[in-house]
């Protein structure tokens, strides 16, 4: 009875959120999201979602993971590309409109709370924190929280498995972007003014360690940039959505208290 009632709570808590999602219309996409205000706060923590698994839909990750966070926060939805499963936040033919879309949301959001670029926390897992790592450097946010992420995205996407993803965002001449897709992230991690709060979620037991992660932390240490990295015990890259929560929800409490142990 009790696990009933719970899931019932569960249940009518989300229908309560997603009854409030709300559309971003721009000139080239409508971007999907859910803003869930919190009195007195001074931080915006910008959730992206990661790859929806086998005959899963785009969806919204950890809002209820999330719920207690004394902050305010912003989940967008990525349902653009083939079946509209994701497209990595970024766009088509390397026109990256949806980028666009998301800078003009988070900054349009932050006028309205009355708070500035500096008061954003990015955080997510896999594909969405590949988005958090990117936005965070490129557009100079506070810090981001990554799960997992895949900064080589070139190397990750041209495969079989996601083939028509990456076609879809470089275009037709995608062997020619697979460097430029690759390169991405670096640049904006280089170019990011101002200090860089990164903050790393892994298992080194997965198969995106060695290829993805272990060339991050190469190239961060080569450019004297500071990473706080975490390390979970598990094999399998799908299993990250469990692992990085609780991490996720730590930094979060230093960073709303003000204590980094370390990344200052």
């Amino acid at each position: 009875m009790k696990k009933y009632i719970k899931r019932l709570i569960i249940k009518c808590y989300m229908f309560s959120v997603l009854f409030h999602e709300k559309v971003f219309q721009t000139a080239k996409c409508n971007l999907r999201y859910l803003l869930v205000k919190k009195k007195k706060s001074k931080k915006l923590l910008v959730v992206f979602s990661g790859y929806p698994g086998e005959g899963q839909q785009a969806r919204y990750n950890y809002i209820l993971k999330f719920s207690r966070l004394r902050c305010h926060r912003l989940y967008i939805l990525d349902n653009f590309g083939p079946n509209k499963k994701g497209a990595w936040y970024l766009g088509e033919n390397m026109d990256f409109y949806i980028e666009d879309a998301v800078v003009q949301l988070i900054d349009n959001t932050l006028k309205e709370l009355g708070l500035t670029r500096q008061d954003v926390i990015t955080c997510g897992s896999s594909k969405g924190g590949y988005a958090a790592l990117y936005f965070e450097s490129k557009y100079n946010y506070y810090a981001s929280i990554s799960g997992a992420p895949q900064p080589l995205l070139g190397d990750y996407l041209d495969r079989e498995a996601f083939k028509n993803i990456f076609e879809f965002i470089a275009g037709k001449e995608g062997e020619s972007r697979h460097e430029d897709l690759n390169n991405l992230i670096y640049q904006a991690i280089k170019q990011k003014k101002g200090k860089n709060r990164i903050f790393v979620h892994v298992s080194k037991n997965e198969h995106t360690y060695e290829d993805y992660i272990v060339p991050l932390q190469h190239f961060l240490e080569q450019n004297n940039i500071e990473v706080r990295m975490d390390y979970g015990e598990y094999n399998k890259h799908d299993q990250v959505g469990f692992h990085f929560p609780p991490f996720a929800l730590r930094i979060m409490e230093e960073i709303l208290y003000e204590e980094f142990d370390g990344v200052k």
